[in-house]
């Protein structure tokens, strides 16, 4: 079988092939998401905080050695092959970069989990893989890039085996929007092709929809992307030369913050969310 990307499939991938640069650069590691911090004074690092994020996604799958682990969105893979280490599972991941796909099989060999991980083209919006035949899934701050939130989780759901869980991370709405700074919002969002924010009171219910039953939802804004803004925004500026070489200059600039420029969105929140297949329909 061949999966068909979407149109906004192509984009996001075509960005991500552009960024791939920037591995080598990376604050985060191997990392495509942002950190989890316990506090304001937490001094931990860019690239450990994500790891701490990856492990939290990790202990929501309740997975172990047998297991087979669908990672929508792998980046990197470097949360994948995280997850193959500390669990034993067998994780395949997709990505609609190929760039991304070539390094993250890279990765998993030096790594030396090229046995247990696998990563390959693919979009979420139109899986390759058969009903069921995963025992969990997560989409590590991926959801928020697809067309469709609510036909990308049917989608996991349908390769979910029953009972097996998916665990989740989403940019949310946390504060009414006001009309003067929503066109603000929406040129950040739409600079990295992210989707508007969702509901936090309705993403049960959008879960239940695709076939789940949302066992946590849970909003850690200010361990996350309050954090991540600031931080990743102070390792920038110490890096601008360094992450300007390794991407086409055109592109650097787009991304780039603007002089004066604030990326802090307080508007927005960022959840985990984690669900399961029911056993039965």
């Amino acid at each position: 079988m061949t999966s068909n990307v979407s149109a906004v499939g192509e984009r996001v991938g075509e960005f991500y092939d552009q960024l791939v640069g920037m591995f080598d650069a990376s604050l985060y590691g191997p990392n495509i998401h942002v950190g989890y911090w316990n506090s304001q004074e937490d001094s931990t690092t860019l690239e450990d905080a994500a790891d701490r994020l990856t492990d939290m996604m990790i202990a929501r799958l309740g997975i172990g050695a047998g297991s087979r682990v669908l990672d929508i969105g792998c980046g990197f893979g470097g949360p994948a092959i995280r997850l193959a280490q500390k669990t034993g599972a067998e994780v395949v991941g997709i990505s609609v970069s190929r760039k991304q796909v070539e390094k993250a099989n890279e990765l998993a060999e030096a790594a030396g989990v090229s046995g247990k991980v696998t990563f390959q083209y693919g979009d979420a919006m139109d899986l390759v893989f058969d009903d069921g035949s995963f025992d969990a899934i997560w989409m590590l701050e991926s959801v928020m890039q697809m067309p469709d939130r609510a036909a990308a989780l049917a989608e996991a759901a349908r390769v979910l085996r029953p009972g097996g869980r998916l665990a989740l991370t989403d940019n949310y709405e946390r504060e009414e929007i006001s009309e003067e700074r929503r066109p603000v919002i929406e040129n950040i969002l739409q600079r990295y092709l992210t989707q508007p924010p969702a509901s936090f009171e309705t993403y049960p219910a959008m879960l239940r929809q695709a076939g789940l039953r949302c066992t946590e939802l849970l909003d850690v804004s200010e361990s996350t992307t309050k954090q991540s803004v600031r931080r990743l925004g102070e390792a920038m500026a110490q890096n601008m030369e360094q992450l300007a070489s390794k991407v086409d200059p055109e592109v650097f600039n787009k991304l780039k913050p603007a002089e004066g420029e604030n990326m802090e969105m307080p508007e927005l929140g960022y959840l985990i969310a984690t669900a399961r297949r029911p056993e039965t329909a």
